[in-house]
């Protein structure tokens, strides 16, 4: 740990650039529609910290913010004396005081107000992810803290006497630096394999999570491939006969040559084919789509680091379910399969990974022409567990079907995150007007919630839609349909609002039609129910897969 100089010189240090940001606090802009404004405030490094801006405006206004960490209260008002609650949503686990901007606006007329937030506890490790060789051996990790040594524990994800196991934890005498020196085991029998690295504040009792560092090991059983000749190739499984089709491209990455000439590239192509059909109402829909396969050759059949695989895709791991892949490569392979602008705009690729992980991600939010918004999406989705698992299945039609094609929230949520933030919500209404997201919404009131019609709809009593909070990963603030769904467990159908906005994705995409009317959907909702209706109560302890990654957007340009 760092010694006592060390350490108040660092302290000193971090004070006299707070007291610097403190003293430049001031209204960015001048503004005539206000008066009275706060200069700045400061909030400190925990969660659920609060302040007030006051001002005087002489209109009725709006407050935004660009920060994610922070959460504003109430959004608009009259004119008149007004107070804008600000509360800290994340903790600052980084080594500097940081700043976000407040936008109070009225008409044409705005003002800035700083908000900072205090230092709170960090460990910043000099690299988040530490590759070793098949042989193993003792390696050290470098980082940087402001947390006492008496309360500052390092521990391993993996198993005790499993292959990573930790030797000391010391300071370096030169520097302020700490180092933790750990020990793998070789791994000449296996493929590549990964560990964490868990930094932990201890005090009174309680446990906080500072930092993490992936440690990932190559493995002496990854397969190479010498023969690239099946790259490229094109088959359609399946062709619409209704509509002008709705195009699906199928792909795989970490799949290597003799996985092609063994026939196991196209039995995993063809069963997500299937999994994508099981859940109404797509399923009977099935007729408006067009699925096309597109073989990929991978170097690699692993994920880790250090191996080649064709889209670059590459697992989280630990306690995240996310995918990072190479979207332009995947939008190229794509663009081989379709060779219209407006069929590749409209069109879902889903990418298998060949890996039995239990993860999945959905990627959106991709601009055509004009900047204008299009349905494109990609769905990353490993064979979890075994071709023939229900995980797989599930995971499938949640981002393929869920968020690629339908383009709907998340209904679950994680304990700690709290109330969703401004920022947020500002994102997804944003979505909203574009159609997007239509099962969930941020108001608790059953007249005009979104999908008010189905509560007033003897019709659909049965299926014990309602608002129930907690939703697009936050327990407070947003609101979901049913208690549960395909967007919150997986593990039942998709609720009434939900396939409403998958029948109007279909009929919009696969008949051109500019608008559906609710009582067609009704029509044909009746008479396709799904065999497992969300229920009515439900507990997370029933459901034994993990929450996954809300869908990524990226605000990318489609390339064409």
């Amino acid at each position: 740990m760092l010694s006592s100089c060390c350490m108040k010189t660092t302290l000193f240090n971090l004070c006299l650039a707070f007291l610097m940001l403190l003293t430049s606090c001031h209204k960015e802009m001048e503004s005539v529609a206000f008066e009275n404004v706060t200069e700045c405030v400061t909030l400190q490094s925990v969660v659920g910290d609060e302040a007030f801006i006051s001002f005087t405006s002489l209109g009725t206004w709006n407050v935004t913010t660009d920060a994610t960490w922070l959460s504003l209260s109430p959004l608009s008002g009259d004119a008149g004396e007004s107070q804008v609650k600000v509360t800290a949503v994340f903790e600052n686990n980084s080594n500097q005081v940081r700043e976000a901007k407040v936008k109070l606006t009225s008409g044409d007329e705005a003002c800035e107000i700083s908000v900072f937030q205090e230092v709170g506890d960090y460990v910043l490790p000099e690299k988040e992810e530490y590759l070793i060789g098949v042989e193993g051996g003792v390696f050290t990790i470098y980082f940087e803290t402001n947390v006492d040594v008496e309360k500052l524990k390092v521990y391993t994800s993996s198993e005790p006497g499993s292959w990573l196991r930790q030797e000391t934890t010391s300071r370096s005498a030169a520097s302020e630096t700490h180092e933790v020196s750990l020990h793998a085991t070789s791994n000449k029998g296996g493929m590549s394999r990964s560990a964490y690295l868990l930094f932990v504040k201890e005090e009174d009792g309680s446990q906080k999570e500072l930092a993490t560092v992936k440690i990932s090991q190559q493995g002496g059983q990854v397969l190479e491939s010498v023969d690239f000749s099946e790259d490229g190739k094109i088959d359609t499984l399946q062709q619409h006969v209704k509509g002008e089709g709705i195009p699906i491209v199928l792909m795989g990455d970490g799949f290597v040559d003799q996985e092609f000439t063994d026939g196991t590239y196209r039995r995993v192509m063809e069963k997500a084919m299937e999994n994508l059909f099981t859940e109404e109402p797509v399923k009977s829909l099935r007729e408006y789509f067009d699925v096309f396969m597109i073989n990929a050759v991978s170097e690699n059949n692993d994920f880790g680091m250090g191996y080649k695989t064709a889209f670059s895709c590459k697992l989280a791991g630990g306690n995240s379910t996310t995918i990072i892949g190479d979207d332009t490569f995947v939008q190229i392979y794509v663009g081989k399969v379709l060779d219209k602008e407006k069929k590749k705009e409209n069109s879902l690729a889903v990418v298998i990974l060949n890996t039995s992980a239990y993860a999945g991600t959905t990627y959106w939010g991709y601009q055509g022409k004009n900047n204008k918004l299009v349905e494109f999406a990609i769905a990353y989705c490993p064979v979890i567990d075994n071709l023939d698992s229900e995980h797989f299945r599930q995971v499938l039609v949640h981002e393929a079907i869920g968020h690629g094609l339908g383009k709907l929230e998340d209904e679950y949520v994680y304990s700690d995150k709290g109330s969703i933030s401004t920022l947020e919500i500002q994102r997804i209404r944003t979505m909203q007007a574009n159609g997007w997201l239509q099962n969930v919404d941020f108001t608790a009131s059953k007249d005009t919630v979104l999908w008010a019609s189905f509560l007033t709809d003897s019709r659909y009593q049965n299926e014990h839609l309602g608002v129930y909070e907690g939703a697009c990963t936050y327990p407070k603030g947003a609101y979901r349909p049913s208690e549960d769904s395909m967007m919150n467990s997986n593990t039942c159908a998709f609720n009434a609002p939900s396939r409403k906005s998958l029948y109007e994705k279909v009929m919009k995409i696969g008949m051109d039609t500019e608008q559906v009317l609710y009582e067609d959907f009704v029509t044909f909702d009746k008479a396709h129910l799904p065999e497992m209706l969300p229920v009515a109560s439900y507990t997370r302890a029933a459901f034994s897969g993990q929450s996954f990654a809300r869908p990524v957007w990226t605000g990318s340009r489609l390339s064409h």
